[in-house]
């Protein structure tokens, strides 16, 4: 993604840092100061919503979806937020992504989905949810088609 002139001028490993750690003051701050950082990718082509998922920071994600970051962008490996979400085993954030809207079909360069990585959790729950979310996509589906 090209930088503007704003964007070239803060230290981005700033904002990934703040993104991390739940700083969501300096996230804000600096967000509304130039909103194209929402999109900016670090070497491994993560986001700063990347970087709040791999930090287990809810508010964090909420605030960045909230602002308008893009949640089904795909890093190197082109893995989603949600695939990350679901390789780190955490629930709260694959729901958090699931109910603002995150695809769960969209495969990485392996050709893994995120069930895929739900499936390799000895907690049920993510298998769970994945199976629901398809089934209630489904129905969904289905009943839009009739």
């Amino acid at each position: 993604m090209f930088l503007s002139e704003a964007a070239e001028e803060v230290d981005l490993n700033v904002v990934y840092q703040a993104a991390a750690n739940g700083d969501v003051n300096t996230l804000t701050a600096t967000i509304r100061e130039d909103p194209s950082i929402l999109e900016c990718c670090d070497s491994e082509g993560s986001t700063p919503l990347m970087h709040a998922v791999s930090g287990r920071q809810v508010d964090t994600v909420k605030l960045l979806l909230k602002m308008g970051a893009s949640i089904n962008t795909q890093d190197a490996c082109g893995r989603t937020s949600l695939s990350l979400a679901t390789y780190l085993g955490w629930l709260e954030g694959c729901v958090c992504l699931l109910r603002n809207g995150a695809k769960q079909n969209i495969p990485d360069k392996n050709g893994r989905l995120p069930i895929h990585a739900a499936t390799a959790e000895t907690d049920f729950r993510y298998t769970e949810l994945y199976l629901i979310v398809l089934k209630w996509n489904y129905c969904k589906y289905t009943s839009d088609t009739l």
